[in-house]
């Protein structure tokens, strides 16, 4: 990765929520275990019903998350995100096929991290790995809250 990507990267360090707890010494351990992966605008990322072993982080771009009615090739948009948002955390953590699918809305540069590397990295720096679970359920918790809060306005 050159030296340029990792200054851009410490430089959104805040606004990457996965990262916004680990000291800049422990995010120079973390950079080098992401891909980085560009998808053109219409690229699938995943599919709802994928398997599940990374989770990408938006570094640029915008990506449309996706789910499955119950009508025929008819789904509905979950959300829109972009710099700084991540997807795949759900299936990564937990193992489960992908609960939606994830489409390039334009072209968009990720950070793609796999969970076999996240597992051997935490294996050596526990400590490290905390912080990026704690940015991992923070924003799954701030998504949980809104998806209750638009549930409760249509109920």
């Amino acid at each position: 990765m050159s030296k340029e990507l990792k200054e851009l990267i410490k430089g959104l360090k805040d606004k990457l929520q996965v990262f916004h707890l680990l000291s800049d010494e422990e995010l120079d351990k973390v950079i080098p275990l992401f891909e980085l992966v560009k998808y053109p605008a219409g690229a699938t990322l995943f599919n709802e019903g994928d398997p599940g072993d990374y989770f990408a982080v938006v570094l640029s771009g915008k990506l449309e998350v996706k789910k499955q009615t119950e009508f025929k090739d008819k789904s509905i948009v979950l959300a829109l995100l972009g710099r700084g948002s991540f997807t795949g955390e759900l299936s990564m953590l937990d193992g489960q096929v992908r609960s939606a699918g994830v489409v390039a809305h334009e072209d968009s540069e990720l950070f793609i991290l796999k969970r076999e590397t996240l597992d051997r990295f935490m294996d050596e720096y526990p400590h490290i790995g905390i912080k990026i679970l704690k940015g991992i359920v923070r924003t799954m918790s701030i998504r949980l809250r809104k998806s209750v809060e638009r549930m409760a306005t249509i109920f």
